[in-house]
C-alpha cells in the first residue's frame, strides 16, 4: 500500500489547502503508477499530513516557527 508522508509546520495550511494537497499527491502518484503499467492504484494510496509542534520543524538548519 503506497504511503505519502508530508510534514509541515503547525497551522501552516488550512483544512481546505490540505485537502488539495492530498488530492494532487494522490493523483500524481496514481498517474505515475498508470504510466508504468501498475494500473489504477488510487484506492490504495494513503497520504498522511503531519503537523509539527512549534519549534519542531527546520529548514536549511534553521528552526521554523
Amino acid at each position: 500500500m503506497p504511503t505519502i508522508r508530508v510534514t509541515v509546520p503547525k497551522a501552516a495550511w488550512s483544512k481546505d489547502e490540505k485537502a488539495k494537497i492530498v488530492t494532487k499527491l494522490t493523483d500524481g502518484l496514481n498517474s505515475v503508477a498508470g504510466e508504468s503499467g501498475k494500473g489504477d492504484i488510487k484506492q490504495f494510496i494513503n497520504v498522511h499530513i503531519e503537523e509539527t509542534a512549534e519549534g519542531g520543524y527546520a529548514m536549511g538548519g534553521n528552526v521554523v516557527a
